[in-house]
Order: C-alpha cells, then sequence, then structure tokens
C-alpha cells in the first residue's frame, strides 16, 4: 500500500516501476516492451494516463468494484428468505430442486450451499468424515427388469402424526428407477400385491424380484429333514410367491439388509424429501399421500435421479390388452374341504356358493382358495371360480362336547350341585356331539 492508500499487488508494483523508469527515460521502449509483455500502444497509453493520474491509473478501474456478472443481493436474500420461512430444515440440494420446479429460480448447487452456510446456516445433514470398513458395491444389473428391489419402510410419514405408517416399493437394480410406491398402515401382502400391480402397468413382468426374508416371501421352514427329502417333499410356496409364480417372476431372498443396498438408501432420501413434501403440501391421510406419490413425487424423482431405460437392454415384458389384474394378481393356498360345502382357514369356517345357493363339491379334496385384488374370496374348481360365504362368529354357533370321564364318581349330593336343574344334558341330549353333527349344525343354521 502506498502513501496514498492504494493497494497494488506484485504484478502492478512491477509494471508501476517500469513506467516510471519508462517515463524518467532509464529504460528504452522496446526494453519495457520485453519486461511487460505489452504492445507498443498499451505503453504509450500508460505512459500518458500515469502523467495525468499518476499511480492510481495501474490497478484496473473495476477492481474492488462488485461484479456485474454476480447476483443481486436483492435476489440472494429472497432466497435466504424463501429456505428461513418455508423451507427450514430441508436437505440443501432437495431447496434448490424446489426452487426450480416451484419458485422458477435456477442457481447451481453449490452457489445455493455457499450462500445459506454464509449466513449461518448449516446444513441438516452434514456428514463427518469418518474412516468405515470397505464394502464394495454389488455390480448393477445390465439390464432393465433383470432385478427389481422390493422393501417397505417404517416411519412417521405425517407432520404432526406420532403414529408409524410402512411405504412399500420397488426400484429397479439396472436403472435405478422407482418402479412403484404405496403407503399401507402396516406391512402387508396387499401393499407388496399394488407395488407388483403398478410395476407391471407402467413397465411390465419383471424378471425377479429381490426382497427379504419376511414370511410374506418366504416361508419359514428354510430347510426340509432328511427324512422329508426321501419322501420327495417341497417346502411350500407363500400365497405371494405362487402369485409371483403364475406371473413368471421369479423371487430371491436375502437376509442381509446390505444386499439390498439401492432400497435402502432410497428409505433415506424418501424420508427426508418425500417428508418434506407431504409437509410442505399439508398431506396427512394414506390416500391423498398415495395419489401424490403415484401422480407427482415419483415421476419427478425418476426424471432428476434414474436412467433411462434402454429398449436394446430392457428385459421387461410387456402385459397383454386383456389382462384382468384382479384374477391374475390374486394371492391363493390350498385348502381341504369338509362335508361337501366347507372350508376352514384363518379360523373361520367359509361356505361354498354359487349365486347365493350352497354348492356341494367332494369331501376332502383340496382346492385354491383365491383372494382377488378386491378383497373378495373365491374358490377353484374344475377351472370354475365359485364364491366364498365366511361365518365370523361360528365359535358361539358350535356346542362343545363333554368329555365322559372314566374315574368312578364321587357321592355328591344333588342339591348342592350348582344350576344342576339347569343343564341340557339333563333333558335328554347326549353327552357328547360328533363333528358330523356339529357341521350338521352349521348346515342347517347359516
Amino acid at each position: 500500500m502506498n502513501k496514498e492508500g492504494i493497494t497494488l499487488t506484485m504484478e502492478e508494483k512491477r509494471i508501476n516501476d517500469i513506467i516510471v523508469k519508462l517515463i524518467s527515460k532509464e529504460i528504452s521502449m522496446n526494453d519495457a516492451i520485453r519486461l511487460t509483455g505489452l504492445s507498443e500502444r498499451q505503453l504509450y497509453r500508460k505512459k500518458k494516463n500515469y502523467k495525468l493520474y499518476g499511480i492510481d491509473s495501474i490497478p484496473h478501474k473495476s477492481k474492488g468494484k462488485p461484479s456485474g456478472r454476480g447476483y443481486s443481493k436483492t435476489f440472494k436474500d429472497k432466497i435466504v428468505k424463501l429456505y428461513k420461512e418455508e423451507y427450514d430444515g430441508w436437505n440443501f440440494y432437495h431447496f434448490n430442486d424446489t426452487l426450480e420446479d416451484y419458485h422458477h429460480i435456477k442457481v447451481s448447487d453449490s452457489f445455493i450451499y455457499n450462500l445459506l452456510t454464509s449466513h449461518g446456516i448449516s446444513s441438516p445433514h452434514k456428514y463427518s468424515i469418518k474412516k468405515k470398513k470397505s464394502h464394495p458395491p454389488r455390480e448393477r444389473r445390465e439390464n432393465a427388469g433383470e432385478l427389481i428391489q422390493v422393501d417397505a419402510s417404517k416411519h412417521q410419514w405425517f407432520y404432526n402424526d406420532p403414529k408409524y405408517y410402512y411405504l412399500h416399493g420397488g426400484i429397479d437394480d439396472c436403472t435405478g428407477t422407482v418402479t412403484s410406491c404405496f403407503f399401507q398402515e402396516q406391512e402387508t401382502i396387499f401393499g407388496y400385491q399394488m407395488i407388483f400391480k403398478e410395476t407391471l402397468e407402467n413397465y411390465g413382468i419383471p424378471e425377479c424380484l429381490y426382497t427379504d426374508y419376511r414370511t410374506v416371501f418366504k416361508s419359514n421352514k428354510h430347510e426340509l429333514t432328511l427324512e422329508e427329502e426321501i419322501e420327495d417333499k417341497k417346502i411350500k410356496n407363500t400365497r405371494f410367491a405362487n402369485m409371483l409364480e403364475h406371473i413368471g417372476t421369479d423371487i430371491t431372498s436375502t437376509t442381509n439388509p446390505c444386499a439390498k443396498g439401492r432400497i435402502e438408501r432410497l428409505w433415506k432420501t424418501f424420508q427426508d424429501r418425500l417428508y418434506n413434501e407431504l409437509k410442505k403440501k399439508n398431506i396427512h391421510t394414506i390416500e391423498e399421500a398415495n395419489q401424490y406419490l403415484k401422480k407427482v413425487f415419483i415421476p419427478k424423482y425418476n426424471a432428476k435421479f434414474a436412467l433411462p431405460i434402454d429398449n436394446n437392454r430392457n428385459h421387461f415384458i410387456s402385459l397383454p390388452e386383456n389382462f384382468d389384474y384382479n384374477k391374475e394378481l390374486a394371492v391363493w393356498s390350498e385348502h381341504k374341504v369338509y362335508h361337501n360345502s366347507y372350508l376352514k382357514y384363518d379360523n373361520f369356517y367359509h361356505i361354498i356358493t354359487e349365486n347365493n345357493t350352497k354348492v356341494f363339491l367332494p369331501t376332502s379334496s383340496k382346492l385354491r382358495v383365491y383372494k382377488f385384488l378386491d378383497g373378495t374370496e373365491h374358490v377353484l374348481y374344475n377351472d370354475k371360480f365359485y364364491d366364498l360365504k365366511t361365518i365370523k362368529e361360528y365359535q358361539s354357533q358350535i356346542v362343545k362336547p363333554i368329555v365322559v370321564s372314566t374315574k368312578p364318581e364321587k357321592n355328591m349330593n344333588k342339591s348342592t350341585t350348582p344350576n344342576s336343574n339347569k343343564s341340557p344334558w339333563r333333558k335328554g341330549l347326549p353327552p357328547q356331539v360328533s363333528n358330523q353333527s356339529m357341521f350338521y349344525a352349521l348346515n342347517h343354521g347359516c
């Protein structure tokens, strides 16, 4: 800094000394050209300006002044105000995406980060650098539809609602495309049916689903005993696995969450981005959230983060136009017929009917019971579906049999026996009721 308060850089000081020597004729013009690298015309102009303005002519005139290419203070203050008032706590990158989508403000991620941090706002997802064990990522599948990772995320998805809800979802392993997501109050087979249905609608039939070891996907019995193998027994499929087998999709399960790393990371992103967007949109019900997912959030997410599906590497199989989702995506299990017209499963008795009329089928035959997507239950016999009517309070209609003791009866005074005169067995009823009598009562009482 000189006596007049002008600060010069080292290069500017060097130019100043050369110009001074040129004016005092201590060096020639050719020497000045060689030392500065400037043209003769530029040096004559600098020499003239130095005689008029002195050392003030050496620095560039725009030095110390704001660049005309930068953003104005008003513009920056607007962004900071928006974040503090409407998007407080949002991920900086998510906030920048929202600025472009809803406020038509397009700036770089680094600009947003530098602007907010310069105003004392810390990133809500600032990570400290920690040395972790090396876990090389599994290679992505080469083709779209080759593998879909599916899972459900338990989380408090709605603002000011302490209740936990389950978000079922699927992501393509090759492209990172979220094929479907669906909210439910519990993790259920219906939730996985719905994400599979939307995957079929939007993309087609995938080759394989990659799941965890929940009983929805795999039986609790993982291995057969030697005796069971000798008898050629097999582990039964779950109802969901039966449905996939019918469609032509394989299922692979794992007990290691790291093996499904793509969908596990997806939940972390959704628990940040989706939660904040549901809060911003004032969405507090499952029905509204499912509509927002399907129409807005997932298409926007895939457009930003997923790779486009290459038609030359697309293993999704297209569905026929007349594909009946209600029937084809039904889950089923086998159950035995009792007394020509009853099935027993899920702790209830079910009457086989057609047009509200009881149907009689061979006793002891095993039939497939289908539960369609609309919730109705049907039984398949000789390629024909029959309806099922559930007896929900059958236990109150069944008279429990009395077991006759073989021990000699004790000598009791009948008058001291409580309610002895009110016992139904004193009215001529037999001491035992057979199963056949029980079903007869049900058959004529339903």
